[in-house]
């Protein structure tokens, strides 16, 4: 980007969920590079230094937390919420547990349902003021299939989806754009994986995804992108 280009997202103020690494990270720290003030939430405070990003220390599954998440990041001019805090834990449905199943969805989907639910009068109050707002909820491809080995984890996923989906339809009367991205097999500490290993080199990567969620923010006004799905190209076909 030439000193004369604009920064896309130059004015924005967003909020970002589960940013300490990984996708969460990459997509704060893209955002940032692309002019927009960010505040990043994760369970233990990340940190970005040589930026103006503000870190704070946010548990998706506390109301409480999620509550002064939303508030400071409303006193800052949020215009745009992007969930993308998230986990998983996998096996054999016979082997499942509930704090398995607890823990999960705790995190992927009461996680989203709540800090969605936070953000909302904001974004109505700035409808009010004929102001747009944005809602990015970062998924996974498997938000509308099944893998074996899977279950609970998709099983969030789809919750998730079901979740976006719904708001987008209720936001509609207040100009709430809502854009689920649903990655493929990506390259991170996901399932307590270590990045960077030989036989994951050629995955997406975390910088992809981020890719995918600027794309979204910066359509023009007239423009609502409701899903992207990215693969990397090592990855079977999947609809």
């Amino acid at each position: 980007m030439s000193g004369a280009d604009p920064l896309p997202l130059a004015g924005r103020v967003i909020a970002i969920t589960g940013a300490s690494r990984g996708i969460g990270r990459a997509i704060a720290e893209l955002l940032h590079e692309s002019g927009a003030q960010v505040l990043a939430g994760a369970r233990r405070r990340p940190e970005f230094p040589g930026t103006t990003i503000t870190a704070i220390v946010l548990d998706v599954a506390g109301e409480s937390s999620v509550q002064a998440f939303a508030e400071q990041a409303v006193a800052a001019g949020v215009d745009t919420l992007v969930n993308n805090a998230g986990i998983g834990v996998f096996g054999p449905l016979e082997q499942a547990t509930v704090e398995d199943y607890r823990r999960i969805f705790d995190t992927n989907v009461l996680g989203t349902l709540l800090a969605t639910k936070w953000f909302i009068p904001a974004f109505q109050r700035r409808h009010e003021r004929g102001l747009p707002s944005h809602l990015v909820n970062v998924t996974s491809d498997v938000s509308a299939r099944t893998f074996p080995g899977g279950a609970i984890y998709a099983a969030s996923k789809h919750a998730q989806r079901a979740l976006t989906q719904t708001a987008a339809r209720e936001g509609e009367r207040y100009g709430l754009r809502v854009t689920e991205v649903r990655p493929g097999m990506t390259d991170t500490h996901f399932n307590d994986r270590t990045p960077g290993s030989p036989e994951r080199a050629q995955h997406l990567q975390p910088q992809d995804v981020a890719r995918a969620v600027l794309h979204a923010l910066a359509a023009p006004p007239h423009m609502r992108i409701d899903e992207i799905v990215v693969h990397p190209a090592v990855q079977s076909v999947e609809y």
